[in-house]
Protein backbone atom coordinates (compact mmCIF):
# COMPACT_ATOMS: atom_id res chain seq x y z
CA UNK A 1 0.00 0.00 0.00
CA UNK A 2 1.02 3.64 -0.95
CA UNK A 3 1.96 5.52 2.23
CA UNK A 4 3.38 8.98 3.24
CA UNK A 5 6.58 7.38 3.47
CA UNK A 6 6.53 6.30 -0.35
CA UNK A 7 5.57 9.77 -0.83
CA UNK A 8 8.55 11.36 0.64
CA UNK A 9 10.77 8.85 -1.35
CA UNK A 10 8.99 9.46 -4.18
CA UNK A 11 9.35 13.52 -4.23
CA UNK A 12 13.09 13.16 -3.19
CA UNK A 13 13.68 10.59 -5.96
CA UNK A 14 12.36 13.15 -8.64
CA UNK A 15 14.38 16.37 -6.68
CA UNK A 16 17.38 14.43 -7.05
CA UNK A 17 17.55 11.88 -10.01
CA UNK A 18 17.02 14.65 -12.98
CA UNK A 19 18.89 13.09 -15.40
CA UNK A 20 18.35 9.84 -14.94
CA UNK A 21 15.88 9.64 -17.73
CA UNK A 22 18.55 9.72 -20.31
CA UNK A 23 21.10 7.83 -18.94
CA UNK A 24 21.50 4.24 -20.09
CA UNK A 25 19.56 2.10 -18.15
CA UNK A 26 22.40 0.02 -16.08
CA UNK A 27 23.77 2.88 -15.05
CA UNK A 28 20.36 4.83 -13.38
CA UNK A 29 19.12 0.61 -12.00
CA UNK A 30 22.16 1.72 -9.86
CA UNK A 31 20.59 5.11 -8.71
CA UNK A 32 18.51 4.91 -5.52
CA UNK A 33 17.12 6.87 -2.22
CA UNK A 34 17.00 5.13 1.33
CA UNK A 35 14.79 7.21 4.40
CA UNK A 36 14.96 6.06 8.04
CA UNK A 37 11.51 4.52 9.28
CA UNK A 38 12.45 3.72 12.80
CA UNK A 39 15.66 3.79 14.60
CA UNK A 40 15.48 1.06 16.78
CA UNK A 41 15.74 -1.15 15.28
CA UNK A 42 17.14 1.01 12.10
CA UNK A 43 14.92 0.39 9.13
CA UNK A 44 14.97 1.64 5.89
CA UNK A 45 13.03 1.66 3.05
CA UNK A 46 14.84 1.93 -0.36
CA UNK A 47 13.65 3.11 -3.63
CA UNK A 48 13.19 1.86 -6.09
CA UNK A 49 11.93 -0.76 -4.85
CA UNK A 50 13.07 -4.85 -5.02
CA UNK A 51 16.60 -3.39 -6.63
CA UNK A 52 18.63 -5.83 -6.05
CA UNK A 53 21.64 -3.93 -7.47
CA UNK A 54 21.21 -1.56 -4.48
CA UNK A 55 21.30 -3.86 -1.44
CA UNK A 56 25.06 -3.07 -1.33
CA UNK A 57 23.73 0.28 -0.82
CA UNK A 58 20.95 -0.62 1.69
CA UNK A 59 23.63 -2.29 4.11
CA UNK A 60 26.25 0.88 3.84
CA UNK A 61 23.67 3.08 4.84
CA UNK A 62 22.06 0.83 8.22
CA UNK A 63 25.65 1.09 8.88
CA UNK A 64 25.90 5.10 8.71
CA UNK A 65 22.17 5.50 10.36
CA UNK A 66 21.07 8.70 8.14
CA UNK A 67 18.15 10.51 7.96
CA UNK A 68 18.09 10.23 4.45
CA UNK A 69 20.62 9.09 1.98
CA UNK A 70 20.86 9.78 -2.35
CA UNK A 71 22.82 6.99 -4.55
CA UNK A 72 23.55 9.17 -7.93
CA UNK A 73 25.64 8.99 -10.53
CA UNK A 74 25.98 12.07 -12.49
CA UNK A 75 28.58 14.19 -15.04
CA UNK A 76 28.96 16.37 -12.64
CA UNK A 77 30.20 13.84 -10.00
CA UNK A 78 32.70 11.74 -12.83
CA UNK A 79 34.07 15.25 -13.65
CA UNK A 80 34.88 16.34 -9.55
CA UNK A 81 36.68 12.78 -9.26
CA UNK A 82 38.64 13.36 -12.30
CA UNK A 83 40.41 16.92 -10.81
CA UNK A 84 41.39 15.15 -7.59
CA UNK A 85 44.24 13.03 -7.41
CA UNK A 86 43.64 8.78 -6.80
CA UNK A 87 44.61 9.37 -3.00
CA UNK A 88 42.45 12.22 -1.91
CA UNK A 89 39.90 11.57 0.93
CA UNK A 90 38.01 14.87 0.02
CA UNK A 91 37.42 17.69 -2.25
CA UNK A 92 37.39 21.16 -1.21
CA UNK A 93 34.14 22.97 -1.68
CA UNK A 94 35.33 26.25 -0.16
CA UNK A 95 37.20 27.51 3.16
CA UNK A 96 35.12 25.76 5.31
CA UNK A 97 33.35 23.03 3.30
CA UNK A 98 34.69 19.49 1.89
CA UNK A 99 32.78 16.17 0.56
CA UNK A 100 34.54 12.96 1.36
CA UNK A 101 35.72 10.79 -1.17
CA UNK A 102 35.05 6.99 -0.51
CA UNK A 103 37.01 3.92 -2.19
CA UNK A 104 34.01 1.79 -2.24
CA UNK A 105 30.19 1.83 -0.67
CA UNK A 106 31.45 -0.49 1.95
CA UNK A 107 33.50 2.40 3.94
CA UNK A 108 30.25 4.82 3.94
CA UNK A 109 29.46 3.35 7.45
CA UNK A 110 32.31 4.89 8.56
CA UNK A 111 32.06 8.08 6.77
CA UNK A 112 31.86 11.35 8.80
CA UNK A 113 28.22 12.05 8.86
CA UNK A 114 28.69 15.33 10.11
CA UNK A 115 30.10 16.48 6.29
CA UNK A 116 26.55 15.32 4.53
CA UNK A 117 27.92 14.17 1.39
CA UNK A 118 30.35 11.63 0.32
CA UNK A 119 31.70 10.40 -3.32
CA UNK A 120 31.99 7.13 -3.82
CA UNK A 121 34.59 6.23 -6.51
CA UNK A 122 33.49 2.30 -7.08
Amino acid sequence: DYDAWDAILHHIWKQTQGEAWFKPAEESAQAGVALRLDTTPPRFRIFPYENYKLAPFEQAVRGLNPLVAVKIRSAAVHASLSLVEETATSIAIDANCRIQILSTISELPRADKEQSAAFIVS
